[in-house]
């Protein structure tokens, strides 16, 4: 019999296999349609607004119908549908409409997984990120994979392995067991200010955004200052697998990390290691260290991103983990990423982008003082910690 942490690892690489085979890519089919620069950022900028209003409306639909197996599949197969539109659209308004409709449904299928996924684990939720973990791994497969695919069949073979990814993690979802815990009250946004206004939750979403939006800023313009320094496609892509590879390992480790260190000091650690990677970006001019410079971002994410997810479960309302995932989703990867996509590009057109990473390091430098303050102000911070060593062994 498989056990429902096994159903919960297929359930992370359908969907990272889904998302390795759209994220890289998605804009090089935007412009093998002939889309402009302006028009590929409007729809980057689409895409993340209506993850940032999806997400927690998924969460709190989650956190309504706790004990419903059909939340989780029909986003997944919403997602399935919406992307097969999407790879019948060539012009610009079709292509934005289904923009939106992805990436809608798209948004609630990671946090409502990770919502699941820790109510799966229980009290051992120290054991997340080796079940995450394998969601990278899928990740980097499936992105080299459809790399190698488009070289030879053109930039629609994306879609041959993203839609049947998003509708295998939509069987699998209907295969995990059903939440244990009682539907919660409330409409769909109350839930998601309640998550807000949850003691200590607050002020770390506003250190998480601040860090986030210097992530989102250095990573779009990245591969354009590779370009610049006189780079090729592959070392360009070699910067952005670097990085999953590094934090593959990170996230098996993560359980007996914290065990070790505690999972608190864990996020301070990760986002060091973020502005770490930003001040050797602003600093860098050779590409060789510029690319070897994302395996600080692997392990930025691999810490602070497993131990955002434990630490929000661990101070959300009552009732609210699958709304509070959707928040930190929404912020980290919605409200953050089009901030600091947008504001990047305007302050690299008045500095440079070596200037932009610089005002990104300094960010990123604030963003880790106040991860700090928010661990001291946080009502129960000392209770977030891992399951032991010896229940951390599998």
């Amino acid at each position: 019999m498989v056990s429902p942490r096994t159903r919960a690892t297929l359930a992370y690489v359908g969907a990272f296999a889904a998302i390795g085979a759209n994220f890289p890519y998605l804009p090089v089919h935007y412009r093998a349609l002939g889309l402009d620069l302006a028009a590929i950022g409007l729809l980057s900028a689409l895409w993340a607004g209506a993850a940032l209003v999806a997400a927690p409306a998924w969460g709190s639909v989650t956190d309504r119908f706790p004990r419903s197996r059909l939340v989780l599949p029909a986003a997944a197969t919403l997602a399935a549908a919406t992307a097969a539109l999407l790879s019948q659209a060539h012009d610009l308004p079709a292509i934005a409409v289904c923009v939106v409709l992805v990436a809608a449904a798209t948004a609630g299928v990671t946090p409502m997984l990770d919502a699941r996924t820790l109510d799966i684990l229980g009290d051992d939720r120290g054991q997340y990120g080796r079940i995450r973990a394998w969601g990278s791994v899928s990740f980097v497969v499936a992105t080299a994979v459809v790399g190698v695919a488009i070289q030879a069949l053109g930039t629609e073979a994306l879609f041959v392995a993203w839609i049947p990814s998003l509708a295998l993690t939509a069987l699998i979802a209907l295969w995990l067991p059903p939440s244990r815990r009682s539907s919660a009250a409330g409409s769909l946004w109350s839930g998601a200010s309640r998550v807000v206004r949850a003691p200590g939750l607050g002020p770390f979403l506003l250190a998480s955004f601040a860090l986030w939006a210097s992530i989102a800023a250095v990573s779009a313009f990245l591969s354009v200052r590779l370009y610049d320094l006189g780079t090729g496609a592959e070392l360009v892509g070699g910067a952005w697998i670097i990085g999953s590879i590094v934090e593959i390992p990170i996230m098996f480790a993560f359980p007996r990390l914290a065990a070790r260190f505690g999972a608190h000091r864990l996020l301070v650690v990760g986002a060091a290691f973020f502005a770490a990677r930003n001040v050797l970006y602003a600093v860098a001019g050779v590409p060789a260290i510029l690319v070897l410079g994302a395996s600080l971002e692997g392990v930025g994410y691999g810490l602070f991103f497993v131990a955002s997810v434990g630490y929000v479960a661990e101070l959300a309302p009552r009732g609210r983990v699958a709304t509070a995932q959707g928040v930190l989703s929404a912020v980290t990867f919605g409200l953050a990423s089009v901030t600091g996509s947008s504001l990047g590009g305007v302050v690299a057109s008045a500095l440079t982008i070596p200037g932009l990473f610089a005002v990104a390091a300094f960010l990123a430098i604030a963003a880790v003082g106040g991860v700090v303050l928010a661990l001291r102000t946080a009502p129960h911070h000392p209770a977030f910690v891992p399951a032991p060593v010896d229940s951390a062994k599998g």
